[in-house]
């Protein structure tokens, strides 16, 4: 799907809606990002004749932000969770569906391998497209 044919695409997700709810639809735009910190190990001065003895250690931390934004009315829905899976990704829909009750929530979203889970329950009152990034640029 290409953003020309988005306005048809709604039009046909509103005839044919099966969700909870008849109210608005909302579209959204989801991705995550990984933030996080890797320690880098330096030199150190010493005085001649020492050599210090400086034990480093590689460390590796991220957290993972989870957004979706509405771009009609700029609602932008985020969480901060643990790593980037099925499981949080499920979390994160589960929170942005319990936060728009009476919307029906069109959810847009990359070809990521946790966005393809056949694991992931897509809430009742949420559809979600998937478009994978060679699909995005046409």
């Amino acid at each position: 799907m290409n953003g020309k044919k988005l306005p048809e695409v709604l039009r046909k997700i509103d005839k044919k809606w099966k969700g909870k709810g008849q109210g608005y639809i909302r579209l959204m735009f989801q991705d995550e990002a990984r933030f996080g910190r890797i320690t880098d190990p330096r030199r150190c001065w010493a005085p001649y004749p020492l050599r210090p003895v400086c034990k480093a250690m590689l460390t590796r931390e991220y957290l993972y932000a989870y957004a979706a934004a509405s771009v009609l009315d700029g609602v932008l829905d985020t969480l901060i969770l643990p790593t980037a899976n099925t499981e949080c990704m499920q979390i994160f829909l589960d929170e942005v569906a319990s936060r728009h009750p009476e919307d029906r929530i069109v959810m847009v979203l990359d070809g990521a391998g946790w966005h393809r889970s056949q694991m992931l329950k897509t809430p009742e009152n949420m559809l979600l497209i998937r478009v994978h990034s060679k699909e995005a640029t046409n």
